[in-house]
């Protein structure tokens, strides 16, 4: 059997910070944030998804990534949350393309009213500058820790968001059964 590993990382927590103060300055943390086991399972297959294509991405592009590159992956999870928590609500499966991932063109298959809330916020705007701002900033993570500061910050992008669509459809009385 194969020993787990163990890993501590500093600029792990420091880009899943950058996504929680994105959610604190819009309101977002004001409730208990919403999960669900399907929500959780949503997530490990999307993140996992992105993550291979950013390191296909990382390896062609010498390890550099522009923030336009940025702001449309972090869209893009903000635009799949609406669609898992709409499919969730309908009892739908979720049907994972990475459309749009690369060119801020992410279609969004949810809910009318989420769409309309979605295109307004801009909590995937702050979290792309916040992060951009970590990448670039005094204090750079390093280059190895890439994959995992993206895995960290667009896993809690995602686990936000969803709770986001939550509190707005439940806002509107949309029930969950």
């Amino acid at each position: 059997m194969e020993k787990p590993t163990l890993t501590r990382s500093i600029n792990a927590q420091r880009a899943a910070q950058c996504v929680i103060l994105a959610a604190n300055s819009n309101g977002m943390l004001d409730s208990a944030v919403a999960v669900s086991p399907e929500f959780a399972d949503a997530e490990k297959e999307l993140i996992i998804k992105i993550l291979g294509e950013i390191k296909t991405h990382l390896e062609a592009a010498g390890n550099q990534i522009s923030a336009d590159e940025i702001s449309s992956l972090f869209n893009f999870v903000f635009a799949k949350s609406a669609e898992v928590v709409t499919n969730f609500a309908n009892h739908r499966p979720n049907e994972f393309s990475l459309l749009g991932l690369w060119d801020g063109k992410a279609p969004i298959a949810a809910e009318e009213l989420l769409i309309g809330h979605f295109k307004q916020s801009t909590f995937a705007t702050d979290c792309a500058k916040n992060f951009w701002e970590m990448v670039t900033g005094a204090n750079p993570p390093d280059p190895e820790d890439a994959l995992l500061c993206f895995g960290e910050a667009l896993k809690w992008c995602f686990r936000l968001s969803c709770h986001y669509a939550v509190l707005v459809l439940e806002k509107h009385n949309y029930r969950f059964i």
